[in-house]
C-alpha cells in the first residue's frame, strides 16, 4: 500500500479533529466515514483491513433485511452504519458490530451509537457470542472481512483463507449472510463481467463442496463501478448472499438420519 496523498492526509486530520467532539451530525459522521484513513495509523496491509468504499458500503445495504443484523469484522461501522440509513425505509434493525481493533470500536461507537459495540476477535465467536450475546441468533450477518491467508487465532476449522473463516462463522450464528468476498474466492463471476458466470472450479467451488452452503448473487451490485474508489488497494469483488437456516435444517436432519442409521445397524 502507498503513501497517504497530502490531500488524504489533511482529510484524515479533519477526520480526527471531528471525532474529538462529543457528538457528531449526521453531516460529520459521513465526512469520517468519507475521510478517516487507517492507513494513517495502522498497517492495514497486514491486517487486510480495507474499508468498503462510501458508494460500495450504499449498494451494499441494499441486500440484507430488517431484524437483528450483526456486522462481522465491522471496522468503524460503514457496512452497518448505511445498513441503518437503509433501515428507516426498509424496517427496522437491531445492529450488533464486532471488530477486533480498539480504535476502530472507539471510532465506531461514535458514528453508530446505536449499535452494539463488542471488541473481539471475530473468530472466537463461542466466546463473545455466549457471553456478550447470550447465544442470540441474528437475522442477518454481514461482513468486509479481510482478504487472505491471515495469521489468526483458533477457530478457523482448518480454513485457509480468513473470508471463509467468517462465512463459517456466520452460517452458526445468522439465518443469512451478505459478503463482499474476491472475485477470486467467489463460486461465481458477475462484477466487471459481461454476463453471470457459474464456476465450476476454484476456491469458492471447493468451499461449497466443503460445507454445503451455496453462493449466490443477491439483487446483482457490480463492485466494479466502486473500483478505484477503495483506500489503497483495487480489488476486483463480488457481493455474496448465502441462506444459513436451511442449510442448518439440513446438516441437522442429515445427523439424526445417520444416528437412526446406526442405531439399526446395532
Amino acid at each position: 500500500m502507498g503513501k497517504l496523498s497530502k490531500a488524504e492526509i489533511k482529510a484524515h486530520a479533519e477526520a480526527e479533529a471531528l471525532l474529538g467532539k462529543d457528538v457528531l451530525s449526521e453531516d460529520e459522521k459521513d465526512f469520517v466515514l468519507e475521510n478517516w484513513h487507517p492507513g494513517a495509523e495502522n498497517n492495514v496491509a497486514a491486517a487486510g483491513a480495507f474499508f468498503t468504499p462510501t458508494d460500495l458500503a450504499a449498494d451494499f445495504a441494499l441486500e440484507p433485511g430488517q431484524g437483528r443484523v450483526i456486522d462481522l469484522c465491522a471496522g468503524i461501522g460503514g457496512l452497518a452504519y448505511w445498513v441503518r440509513q437503509r433501515s428507516k425505509w426498509r424496517g427496522e434493525v437491531e445492529l450488533t458490530c464486532v471488530e477486533i481493533n480498539p480504535r476502530f470500536v472507539e471510532i465506531g461507537r461514535m458514528l453508530l451509537p446505536e449499535a452494539r459495540w463488542i471488541c473481539a476477535d471475530v473468530l472466537d465467536w463461542r466466546q463473545w457470542w455466549k457471553e456478550e450475546l447470550a447465544g442470540t441468533m441474528f437475522d442477518w450477518a454481514i461482513a468486509n472481512p479481510p482478504f487472505g491467508k491471515l495469521a489468526t487465532s483458533g477457530g478457523r476449522r482448518g480454513f485457509k483463507s480468513f473470508e471463509f473463516a467468517v462465512i463459517d462463522v456466520a452460517s452458526q450464528i445468522a439465518d443469512n449472510g451478505v459478503f463482499i468476498l474476491p472475485q477470486a474466492s467467489s463460486s461465481f463471476r458477475y462484477s466487471g463481467c459481461l454476463c453471470f458466470e457459474r464456476l465450476t472450479s476454484g476456491p469458492g467451488v471447493e468451499f461449497k463442496q466443503r460445507t454445503g452452503l451455496f453462493m449466490e448473487c443477491g439483487i446483482g451490485i457490480d463492485t466494479s463501478i466502486c473500483r478505484d474508489q477503495w483506500r489503497g488497494v483495487a480489488p476486483l469483488c463480488d457481493i455474496v448472499t448465502m441462506e444459513f437456516a436451511e442449510w442448518r435444517e439440513r446438516r441437522q436432519a442429515r445427523v439424526l438420519a445417520d444416528k437412526s442409521e446406526q442405531l439399526v445397524l446395532l
